[in-house]
């Protein structure tokens, strides 16, 4: 990510945003795209959005303004901001080099947000839907941008109370950018499978292992990045007119899977339900970094395959099917277990990678892929009997547990 000062890290208008870039992500004024901050090769950075519950019931809460209020009053590292709804919450971490790093600054992240939600009457938990909220009870946060986006989509705004994982990869440069977007993009479901905990929707068995992931194509510009890009300026060309046509605004219209974001220097792994557990989320990241670290020593090559139609069923097939899935390799045209292939990658990268942790990351991956990952956890709760609160319960109560991996 980008050598920028610790303010300049703060999101939306304390992101390093300038006026301009403020208004635009707000919908409020001409479409902005800004330049491409050079960053650092293979940095990263992880976003993670909570759950607010109430205590007693396990249903969403809406005391994230409440929660912030007293994280707040908390000088640290990391970034806590709102979300869409009330009930959600979003923490983001500064600049990290190392699984080791991730693991110890998440960990500091769960203790303090679970301290301020104690603090308010709430509780917080991961996972990528809540198992029985109703989003027509949603309350919309009280700011512009977000009262913009329930007016430009809907109800749409407030279905969106899903909570999901975002990876921030250093790039080094806006063309390295658009290259690694194409890479990584292609391994974008084996991380829906590996994430996947929300085999629940609107209170129904919803017959996925990520319900969340069908969220997202609701709005217009979902999807992945188009295979005919090549450059930076073709983004920018690509981003001006869809801006002519009043589609985007900013960076932030792009609902892609992966995407670059200029003003930090890195691209944006955007498919993951939020983990669980923040090792998970250490260990998952690791994995994206150490892919776009493989891909950039390979420098100019692309993928030969920048199929749609090829990228959908597989995208389908991890946020149907988990970790026990199906990949069609796009440069092969092979089918194979994701399972199979997340190991093949792992050992591959493990031979090559500097990080001391890594190892460690890859024992923590090796077990989202026993018995069904976290959504066949969460399954055999249900099997066993376990209701809709016990399920939400289970859940914030393991993000809350600073022991080991279930």
């Amino acid at each position: 990510m980008s050598e920028l000062p610790k303010q300049q890290e703060k999101k939306g208008a304390a992101a390093g945003l300038d006026d301009a870039q403020a208004r635009a992500v707000a919908g409020q004024g001409p479409a902005h795209l800004p330049d491409f901050t050079p960053s650092t090769l293979g940095t990263m950075g992880i976003e993670l959005e909570l759950m607010v519950l109430d205590r007693l019931t396990f249903d969403l809460f809406p005391a994230a303004p409440d929660i912030l209020r007293v994280l707040d009053q908390h000088d640290k590292p990391w970034v806590h901001t709102p979300e869409i709804t009330t009930s959600m919450l979003e923490v983001a971490t500064s600049i990290l080099q190392s699984f080791g790093e991730a693991a110890e600054q998440l960990e500091h992240i769960r203790s303090t947000v679970q301290r301020a939600a104690f603090e308010v009457g709430a509780a917080i938990s991961g996972g990528g839907a809540h198992p029985f909220q109703r989003w027509n009870q949603q309350r919309i946060y009280p700011k512009e941008r977000y009262f913009e986006s329930e007016r430009k989509y809907g109800y749409l705004a407030k279905l969106f109370t899903v909570f999901g994982m975002h990876v921030h990869i250093g790039a080094g440069t806006a063309d390295e950018a658009v290259r690694l977007c194409a890479w990584l993009t292609q391994r974008a479901p084996l991380f829906v499978a590996l994430s996947a905990n929300s085999p629940c929707w609107q209170g129904e068995v919803s017959g996925f292992c990520s319900s969340r992931s069908n969220v997202v194509g609701a709005f217009p510009m979902s999807g992945i990045q188009p295979h005919d890009l090549r450059s930076w300026q073709d983004f920018r060309d690509y981003f001006n007119r869809l801006a002519g046509f009043g589609i985007v605004n900013s960076i932030k219209d792009f609902y892609w899977d992966v995407r670059p974001k200029p003003e930090y220097g890195t691209i944006e792994l955007r498919v993951l339900d939020t983990p669980l557990k923040p090792v998970y989320a250490a260990a998952l990241a690791c994995y994206a970094r150490e892919l776009c670290l493989e891909f950039a020593a390979q420098p100019g090559k692309w993928p030969s395959n920048g199929s749609r139609e090829l990228y959908t069923w597989n995208r389908f097939n991890a946020a149907h099917d988990g970790v026990e899935g199906n990949w069609i390799d796009p440069e092969t045209a092979l089918s194979m277990p994701i399972a199979q292939v997340i190991r093949t990658d792992l050992a591959r990268l493990a031979q090559r990678s500097t990080d001391p942790g890594f190892a460690q990351a890859c024992k923590v991956i090796e077990d989202l892929l026993q018995e069904g990952g976290q959504a066949g956890w969460l399954r055999r709760h249900l099997t066993a009997g376990g209701g809709m609160n016990d399920l939400a319960r289970i859940a914030s109560e393991l993000f809350e547990d600073a022991g080991q991996p279930v």
